[in-house]
């Protein structure tokens, strides 16, 4: 990145979470090191009584940053201002009303890093102070919205104050490398587009999982389970890059319309509860937080296809927990079996493979089968690998550049918003109606039952 971000006061309400410490803060300071935050004033918002020298101090004791130059980092700390607020009293906003009347020209951004609760009050707070201009942005950390009906509710009430072009809804999982690598490397290879379809893939597995559990976050977690919490935005936001059609342009609108008609096109299985395996690990309603009758997710797989020309008849297979064998995200796309007879009997014939590693590695493999070497005719699997050899910019940094640029494409646009609440709310139902709660150990790949899923269709994960 060489471009020099415009003229703008970056406003992080919440500056003294976790998530500004861990992310936002370092992912400014990896901007500000690569000198294209020449421009950008921030001010940092919390509810804690600090001056700016108070809170600078905070900061180099508190965020995350790697360096080996202190001067660097105290010149970064150095542009950062800091504000107590009384968040919940809208009236209360007059000392961000006067900051930023020193920034009249300035794109005005205000970022959310709060828990949901306090969206409609900052919001509010912002509305009743007229720092809202033609040149702000606002922005929402993940969840928006805990079901269809909440999302509509927090959706109409920020309307009233932004427009839709000015509100971005962050999903840091579209920031990382690899899935931005998923459409170029789908639309920007002749070898692999021709492919892409029902005559040629099998089916797609998308998995999610964490070693750890819910560690802190027994409040926030046991009302939103792995259903609200993974599958609602995150992979179904993957599940959308994999499967959607190419868009007519790289813009922003156009990736959102592509992305828009898979969720529309997606149907859940007549027979549901075959479909669908929910789980919880051991020791879950023993962690801090969490009520002992609790029968929240810490577990979800489900089966989906996609219904459209392309993929219609292609099982789609997601999974998502806490408390298992590894943390690691990835796609597989598994092809069909050869047509052709020849080499079909060996056994060690594998499948051919596409494998997006998301994290904790980068990089995409192809998988095929070659001849082995020497006097014989027997095949075996080889992979070719592309694996990111240098370290690729953290997700926050390229989602606070865009926001700063005023670019929609890796963010989420409301009608994706509801449409995938009003599905992720049926499967919700499902589970409160549906007896049982499959039970797992931690460190394990989750419940016995999730190999079920694909063994129907005499298929297995691939591991």
């Amino acid at each position: 990145m060489s471009k020099i971000l415009p003229h703008s006061l970056f406003v992080i309400f919440g500056a003294t979470g976790d998530l500004a410490k861990r992310k936002l803060i370092p992912a400014l300071f990896s901007l500000y090191n690569k000198q294209v935050l020449e421009n950008v004033s921030i001010l940092a918002i919390g509810r804690k009584p600090l001056s700016s020298v108070e809170f600078r101090t905070y900061l180099q004791n508190e965020a995350i940053i790697k360096t080996e130059s202190l001067d660097d980092r105290d010149d970064f700390f150095s542009k950062i201002d800091y504000l107590d607020l009384p968040i919940n009293d809208q009236n209360g906003y007059e000392p961000l009303s006067q900051f930023t009347r020193m920034y009249p020209e300035k794109n005005i951004v205000f970022y959310l890093s709060t828990p949901p609760e306090l969206f409609e009050p900052i919001v509010a707070g912002i509305a009743n102070a007229w720092v809202n201009t033609p040149f702000s942005r606002v922005a929402f950390e993940k969840p928006f919205g805990s079901d269809l009906e909440s999302a509509k509710k927090l959706n109409d009430f920020v309307t009233q104050t932004f427009s839709e072009d000015q509100i971005f809804r962050i999903d840091h999982y579209v920031g990382k490398e690899t899935i931005q690598n998923i459409l170029a490397f789908r639309f920007a290879n002749a070898l692999f587009e021709p492919l892409w379809n029902n005559h040629y893939i099998d089916n797609i597995q998308i998995t999610a999982t964490e070693s750890l559990g819910v560690e802190n976050r027994g409040t926030y977690y046991d009302h939103a389970g792995a259903l609200r919490d993974m599958v609602q935005n995150h992979l179904f936001q993957v599940l959308a890059l994999v499967t959607m059609e190419p868009p007519h342009s790289l813009t922003s609108t156009a990736i959102h319309d592509e992305k828009i008609k898979v969720i529309h096109s997606l149907r859940l299985e007549k027979y549901l509860p075959a479909h669908v395996v929910f789980g919880q690990y051991a020791g879950y309603r023993n962690e801090l937080w969490i009520p002992e009758t609790s029968r929240t997710e810490t577990f979800a797989a489900l089966r989906l296809e996609v219904h459209n020309w392309r993929l219609k008849g292609v099982p789609i297979y997601l999974r998502t927990g806490k408390a298992l064998a590894e943390k690691k995200t990835k796609v597989v796309i598994e092809f069909r079996k050869n047509a052709s007879i020849l080499y079909n009997e060996q056994d060690e014939l594998d499948r051919n493979r596409i494998i997006f590693e998301i994290s904790p590695y980068e990089g995409i493999s192809v998988g095929f089968n070659v001849k082995e070497y020497g006097e014989t005719k027997n095949t075996r699997a080889v992979w070719s690998e592309f694996i990111q050899t240098t370290e690729s910019p953290e997700a926050y940094e390229r989602i606070l550049s865009d926001l700063l640029l005023g670019d929609h494409t890796l963010f989420t646009r409301w009608d994706m918003i509801e449409e995938s609440w009003k599905i992720v709310d049926h499967l919700v139902h499902c589970k409160e109606n549906c007896p049982i709660l499959h039970p797992y150990e931690k460190g394990t790949h989750g419940p016995d039952a999730v190999d079920y899923l694909l063994a129907m269709d005499e298929r297995e994960w691939y591991e």
